[in-house]
């Protein structure tokens, strides 16, 4: 009888943390969130292989390895990334710490660990959910059979999920449909990235339609930027450069290593680094593309032209930017209309922007007010649903539709907030019932307990 009651408890529990609860599809790319490191500049984790290390030039190794990564697994998953992606590992001429120098495709760098090392970062990384992804630069002399090889051989020997390939115009479209079309066929669902500067609507949908998994948008960096830097400045530029992609995904990201750090033009701007990053992450964790965060964004780090926006990362700092993107990315990673939706445009004025996405009945609200005052938005039922209401998943906010048809939403200054329509606020009688179950089911644990308590000391009265 008393492991019945157990059995019935741990039942109950089950069943209470079951509601409410929505099963996760498998995901797919267009799932992730991607951050993008390099991989000398990220973390030292293991002080054998500091070959060649100066922390007094930064133009040299400073250190970082895979060991370095694999230690900090736990920071990353916390602030809700789903993948990594690594600076080239390949094995480098001196001085390569960027990665970029490439004089052998099938060994790794010895200033990050051997190829064991990072077979084992791989299934350390496997293990927790998380996937890999390496940047792959392609050289102008390499042939279709010379790439191919390289992928499988790394598919085979490590395990990785995917390769960004950088510089792809490097080689016609055509080129890349023989390449694609064979190592797609060798591993489903293996991520192949493509990048290149200053690409076109029309080369990336090119790209796309070529066999590439996704592009990375660099065509978008420029607005992105001019967006957020400061306040008050519409962002209708933005929002324009969405909808004109015909096929496949896409990337979006603020900068990167071949870039001055975002964080330089707000300095510039005269404005403070957190707040900005902050508004500028809620858009893009909102957008469609998939987010690429790279490394030392949540720090603010500060940079110009290279080497100086890629120094070494800094873990011992304020941690209020980490917070906000853990906060963000554990609300993307439970919003398939925040990975998988449409895009609407609901409301723009001078940096008040409020926009909907939409996947199936699911739908998300979007307000990020990068303005210098307080604003307020009245959405008619018309553009989103009659007889709901907005629950805020950022904060506590909740907007209930008004008796005119009316959703009143307010947002304090160069702030955001993220909203789920549902149903109107009641009383939850499934999970009443349940915590009711629980409850009772405690007390006949604890009134049987004690029975059988009386029963072992018989000469108790």
């Amino acid at each position: 009888m008393f492991k019945k009651v157990l059995c019935f408890i741990f039942s109950t529990f089950l069943l209470l943390s079951a509601i409410n609860v929505h099963a996760d599809e498998q995901k797919s790319w267009e799932d992730e969130i991607i951050y993008s490191l390099m991989v000398d500049r990220f973390n030292n984790g293991d002080y054998n292989n500091d070959f060649d290390v100066n922390l007094t030039d930064p133009n040299s190794y400073q250190g970082g390895d895979f060991k370095g990564i694999k230690d900090k697994l736990d920071y990353l998953k916390e602030m809700g990334f789903t993948s990594i992606q690594l600076s080239p590992i390949f094995d480098n001429e001196d001085g390569g710490y960027h990665g970029a120098w490439i004089k052998d495709y099938y060994n790794t760098d010895e200033h990050f660990g051997s190829i064991e090392e990072f077979k084992q970062l791989v299934d350390f990384f496997h293990k927790n959910n998380m996937r890999i992804i390496l940047e792959f630069p392609i050289q102008k002399e390499m042939g279709t059979d010379e790439i191919i090889d390289v992928v499988k051989w790394w598919i085979n020997e490590t395990k990785i999920d995917g390769f960004k390939m950088t510089n792809i115009n490097a080689k016609p479209v055509l080129f890349w449909k023989e390449v694609l079309s064979d190592i797609s066929s060798f591993k489903d669902n293996f991520y192949l990235s493509g990048a290149a500067s200053n690409l076109s609507e029309e080369e990336m949908n090119e790209y796309s339609e070529a066999g590439f998994t996704s592009i990375s948008d660099s065509s978008l960096v420029r607005p992105l930027r001019d967006a957020y830097s400061k306040t008050d400045v519409s962002a209708s530029a933005l929002l324009n450069s969405y909808g004109h992609s015909t096929s496949g995904l896409r990337e979006a990201f603020f900068d990167n290593q071949n870039t001055d750090r975002y964080t330089r033009e707000m300095v510039n701007n005269n404005t403070y680094p957190v707040t900005r990053w902050k508004v500028a992450l809620s858009f893009l964790y909102t957008q469609p593309e998939i987010p690429v965060v790279y490394y030392a964004t949540e720090i603010a780090v500060n940079g110009g032209e290279s080497p100086d926006n890629t120094p070494m990362m800094n873990f011992r700092t304020d941690k209020e930017i980490i917070d906000y993107i853990a906060d963000l990315g554990r609300v993307r990673n439970h919003q398939k209309a925040l990975t998988r939706g449409t895009m609407e445009l609901l409301y723009e004025k001078d940096g008040m922007t409020v926009f909907k996405r939409q996947f199936n009945s699911e739908i998300v609200v979007v307000a990020i007010n990068n303005t210098s005052a307080d604003q307020s938005v009245t959405l008619h039922e018309d553009k989103l649903e009659s007889n709901k209401e907005l629950r805020g998943l950022l904060g506590t906010d909740l907007v209930r539709v008004d008796n005119n048809g009316n959703y009143k939403i307010a947002i304090e200054r160069e702030s955001a907030e993220i909203y789920k329509l549902t149903e109107k606020s009641g009383y939850n009688i499934p999970f009443i019932l349940s915590i009711f179950v629980v409850f009772a089911a405690f007390i006949l644990f604890m009134y049987i307990t004690w029975k059988r308590g009386k029963k072992l000391n018989p000469e108790e009265k």
